[in-house]
């Protein structure tokens, strides 16, 4: 599956978990967002954006750090992307 391929996307309010359930092709990727849009268009499929959970900690030298909980991780992984080298050997 590639980045740009329709995918099946759910929403549902969970009163039980104390929030929502956001189910991306049937995995709950709810833990991993802070937000979600999404458009409708007279394209016959709706886009989605999602904004994914990174904190930014300041290094020495002015140098930023990006860290992706794991949770965000794997949501990215499942829409496509590839860890850098290195981290994916950790």
């Amino acid at each position: 599956m590639t980045a740009n391929q329709p995918r099946s996307l759910r929403i549902d309010k969970s009163p039980e978990r104390g929030g929502w359930v956001v189910e991306l092709d049937g995995h709950d990727i709810a833990r991993a967002l802070v937000g979600l849009s999404v458009r409708l268009t007279g394209d016959p499929v709706a886009t989605a954006t999602l904004d994914v959970i990174a904190e930014e900690l300041p290094a020495q030298m002015g140098e930023v750090q990006v860290y992706l909980p794991d949770a965000t991780k794997e949501l990215l992984v499942r829409l496509g992307w590839t860890p850098p080298a290195e981290e994916a050997q950790s």
